[in-house]
């Protein structure tokens, strides 16, 4: 009896223990407060587990709950020092996020405060500052130097505010040749006040001028234009606008060549609308009308070859005197048959710009340099039948100017209406040497007005093209293809080195056949004394 009593004691402790421990976890890792441990676990126990007699359990019962209570008071304290790490890490990750949400909060707000400042675009503008790169090429071909059009270089510096008078004048002068009814500079003003809306957003940069500020501005630099050009136009043709008497300034007829070339700069243009309605306003009495755009050519011809025409002309409205030059860079035919590439449409290989042989191994290869006479057009070059024909160019400070704001205006401008930068382009890979200029002088292509050497032509075209990306242009690719054809012929090398070295003089010439009928006559020698030997 002794032993199963004993049995069933141990047995008893042994389940009490089991559920206690059981029990104990399930409480602690549901987080509940220690003194439910002390005070249910004992309950719970004692109701619903059937315990032998006390006798039996009790020794056992006094050896065993402080070991269990033990290891509740150890699992309760390991239980304690996870949750304060946790507390710790979770406390330590809050102020993370908190930091880099306020973090990202500031830049949101920042970024859609300069989103909503951002004036808005507009992809028809057509006047821009000088990229920095191109600038720094040559500072004074963009930058005015006598008199300052449109607000970029609005009195910017004082040399330029000094010849706001001469602009004045022409204000007074443009109102002297208005209607009775128009005669007036509240109706000017008024007319002026409808197009400002319009003229800003030929501006690729916001305009801080004042509404006030730029209506004075675009009526006295418009009025001004207007005038130059008209008095320009009645020194070719004096018959035109016979009710105009004035002339031009004598101080202003002096300093017309710094004049042109601060008109055909970038950044010293105002919208052609402007001008062009502003010139409507006075009144013709001849028979035929003159445009506006007649004007502008004649007076931008100075600057070109008389014969060129701006074939341009015929299928565009200019946006500015600028652009206007780039109307001389269209080629008629290309004009009436090529047809225009759509946005949509991928770059073909016949696109692609085919770089030309230079002008000396062109001469190397037997081509020969032929001035174009009377062309009307810079385009039409052609290569037939070993001759390269090029229309004539002057090489001055009108040219650099022209060139260098044209192929900065075209930096801003789709592939589809560059027109400057191919021709420039094609230019300057046939222009590598002083030795390629000096060909082209000799053949009466390129007239040096520059006032410097040969060299210092070639270093033009050269410099010219710099940071300014090669054309998807294949205009040029016919003759490129043509010139490359034939010099890589070896036969048209040997033939012009045999004419270079034995041709090059008439001197030479009857050197070489006085030498071929020598030899022809000892030739001849020979065989009669062979025959008359054979024959003894």
């Amino acid at each position: 009896m002794k032993s199963e009593g004993k049995f069933l004691s141990c047995l008893y402790m042994r389940v009490l223990e089991l559920s206690i421990y059981l029990i104990l976890h399930v409480i602690i890792y549901v987080r509940l407060p220690l003194v439910v441990v002390y005070l249910v676990i004992p309950t719970l126990a004692f109701l619903f587990l059937p315990l032998p007699r006390p006798s039996l359990l009790t020794p056992h019962l006094s050896s065993t709950l402080p070991s269990i209570c033990i290891q509740v008071d150890q699992v309760q304290e390991e239980i304690s020092e996870i949750e304060v790490h946790q507390v710790n890490d979770m406390s330590y990750n809050m102020e993370e996020i908190s930091e880099a949400e306020r973090i990202c909060g500031n830049v949101v707000i920042s970024i859609k405060k300069m989103m909503k400042e951002l004036p808005p675009h507009n992809f028809e503008c057509s006047i821009h500052r000088v990229p920095k790169l191109l600038r720094e090429m040559n500072k004074t071909m963009y930058t005015p130097q006598v008199i300052s059009i449109g607000p970029f270089h609005h009195r910017s510096q004082k040399n330029l505010i000094a010849e706001e008078q001469y602009k004045l004048r022409s204000c007074i002068t443009f109102l002297y040749h208005l209607e009775s009814e128009m005669k007036s500079l509240e109706f000017l003003v008024k007319a002026t006040q409808i197009w400002v809306e319009e003229a800003r957003n030929y501006y690729a940069e916001q305009i801080e001028l004042s509404d006030e500020d730029f209506i004075k501005m675009m009526l006295v630099d418009g009025c001004f234009l207007v005038e130059l050009l008209i008095q320009n136009y009645k020194q070719h043709y004096p018959d035109s606008f016979a009710q105009i008497h004035s002339s031009l300034d004598l101080s202003l007829c002096k300093r017309i060549h710094q004049i042109y070339i601060d008109l055909i700069k970038l950044e010293n243009q105002l919208p052609f609308f402007v001008l062009e309605r502003l010139f409507h306003f006075i009144p013709q009495n001849n028979g035929d009308p003159i445009s506006f755009i007649q004007l502008a050519v004649t007076f931008l011809q100075r600057g070109l070859v008389r014969t060129y025409y701006p074939f341009g002309s015929l299928y565009s409205t200019p946006k500015h005197l600028l652009d206007c030059l780039s109307f001389y860079f269209v080629d008629y035919v290309s004009l009436f048959f090529a047809e225009p590439l759509m946005a949509s449409e991928e770059i073909s290989d016949d696109m692609v710009f085919i770089t030309p042989p230079s002008i000396s191994e062109l001469c190397d290869a037997g081509v020969t340099m032929k001035k174009l006479e009377n062309s009307n057009s810079l385009m039409n070059l052609g290569f037939r039948k070993g001759i390269f024909t090029i229309p004539p160019l002057i090489i001055d400070d009108f040219f650099e100017a022209i060139v260098r704001n044209l192929m900065a205006f075209e930096h801003f401008s789709s592939e589809n209406e560059s027109k400057c930068i191919p021709y420039i382009t094609f230019l300057d890979y046939l222009i590598s040497t002083e030795k390629d200029v000096n060909i082209l002088v000799k053949a009466g292509i390129i007239v040096n007005n520059i006032g410097g050497s040969d060299k210092e032509v070639s270093k033009l075209f050269n410099n010219l093209c710099k940071f300014v990306e090669q054309p998807s242009d294949g205009r040029f690719n016919d003759i490129s293809n043509a010139l490359s054809e034939h010099c890589n012929k070896s036969w048209n090398k040997r033939k012009a080195t045999l004419k270079h070295d034995y041709f090059c003089t008439p001197w030479a010439s009857i050197s070489v056949f006085g030498a071929i009928l020598l030899l022809f006559l000892t030739l001849l020698q020979t065989i009669f004394s062979c025959i008359s030997t054979l024959q003894k």
